[in-house]
């Protein structure tokens, strides 16, 4: 019997993979493609320069094509105008008319814009995976700023954001949220869609136990620097933190790990703080380290990060929003701290304490091997999937 066929489509391409909603796209089309015929569309401005990696074993069709301007009139906010495509729209339509995918996935709320398009051409259902919700992550940026005139613009922008995911996502058939807190938000304003949570994971087999009781003592912080949280979490762990964290441990060492790390974050480059830009592999440098920082104060869906850096045995200080949607229990699967004194206390209680760090480290790396491990995950997407079927 033929296995039912599914169209991904993705903001940018998925390999290499150095951002937390990449990884957990990419890793989500792997396990799919056990179980379905998988075609991969996605948006770039150089479509003839992708490196599809890995994605060519696993799918049928890969395609990628550059944004362009919308002709069409409307009030969506800009980031969903960046991801329009006429090049895609034209390709698809001429592909789904000859036979359209019985499922399609839309990665990200932006992308939803594609929905009624999918159903016009008949496509049996679509799934929208919410990496997180963007009104939410607005609304709390909104609720951090300072600045009046700052504060009016996310105001607009929240506005505009939750206008676009009321009425885009209705058109899905299925929303997959990667935490439980997305999908009670998201049932509050849209209680007659079917919604249901499946976290991201890791994959064990490709992260071995990266602890090392030799390791400097060094604070890791990882994070993709286009992703404006993680800006405002390192800035802040460096200029607040780690001054307190040296006045103690002047051996200690931080790294701001991460794709293309903003002027302001290279220019905190010196002689105790590496910003080595992007990494290929991170598992050579959780090696080098002790504890993984993850002070996060806004934004919405979950870490991908935090779940790597548990998977590789590391303890972790992270703040409560950082760590929200994953059942981390406080002393036991990591250190909470959200005040830069506290904080800092945390990381030095840790560096110098190698019997709690591997306490806490195997805690975590238990706890994704109990219910991250990305075959259950890719599974339970599968039942998810089949039942629209």
């Amino acid at each position: 019997m033929q296995p039912a066929s599914l169209s991904i489509l993705t903001p940018t391409p998925l390999y290499p993979a150095h951002a937390g909603a990449k990884t957990h796209s990419l890793n989500a089309l792997r396990q799919l493609s056990h179980y379905y015929t998988v075609d991969s569309y996605c948006l770039t401005k150089q479509p003839e320069s992708v490196d599809w990696g890995p994605l060519a074993q696993w799918c049928r069709d890969l395609r990628a094509f550059a944004p362009t301007k919308p002709t069409r009139l409307n009030l969506d906010p800009p980031a969903v105008d960046l991801e329009f495509s006429q090049p895609m729209l034209d390709y698809l339509q001429q592909r789904w008319l000859q036979a359209a995918p019985n499922l399609l996935q839309l990665e990200g709320t932006t992308m939803a814009q594609y929905a009624p398009f999918a159903r016009r051409l008949g496509v049996q259902a679509t799934i929208c995976t919410v990496h997180q919700v963007g009104f939410v992550a607005q609304w709390r940026r909104l609720q951090r700023e300072k600045s009046w005139p700052l504060r009016a613009r996310r105001l607009a922008g929240l506005l505009s954001l939750w206008l676009y995911e009321q009425r885009a996502l209705r058109h899905c058939d299925l929303l997959v949220t990667l935490s439980e807190t997305d999908q009670q938000t998201l049932a509050r304003w849209q209680p007659k869609l079917k919604i249901v949570t499946v976290p991201s994971g890791v994959d064990l087999t490709e992260w071995p136990l990266c602890r090392q009781p030799q390791a400097p003592q060094q604070v890791l912080f990882v994070g993709n620097y286009f992703h404006p949280p993680n800006v405002e979490g390192a800035l802040w762990l460096a200029r607040e933190v780690w001054p307190l964290v040296q006045a103690q441990m002047p051996e200690a060492r931080l790294m701001l790990a991460g794709r293309s790390p903003t002027p302001e974050i290279q220019q905190l480059a010196s002689a105790t703080i590496e910003v080595p830009g992007t990494v290929d592999d991170l598992r050579a440098i959780y090696r080098q380290s002790r504890v993984v920082a993850a002070p996060i104060f806004w934004g919405s869906g979950v870490r991908i990060k935090i779940l790597e850096g548990l998977a590789a045995g590391l303890p972790l200080v992270t703040t409560a929003l950082a760590a929200e949607g994953l059942p981390l229990k406080p002393e036991e699967h990591a250190l909470f701290a959200e005040r830069p004194a506290d904080f800092a206390a945390a990381l030095v209680r840790v560096l110098q304490n190698p019997a709690l760090g591997t306490q806490l480290g195997d805690a975590g790396r238990q706890l994704i091997a109990e219910r991250y491990d990305w075959r259950a995950i890719g599974l339970q997407l599968q039942q998810h999937y089949q039942a629209l079927l």
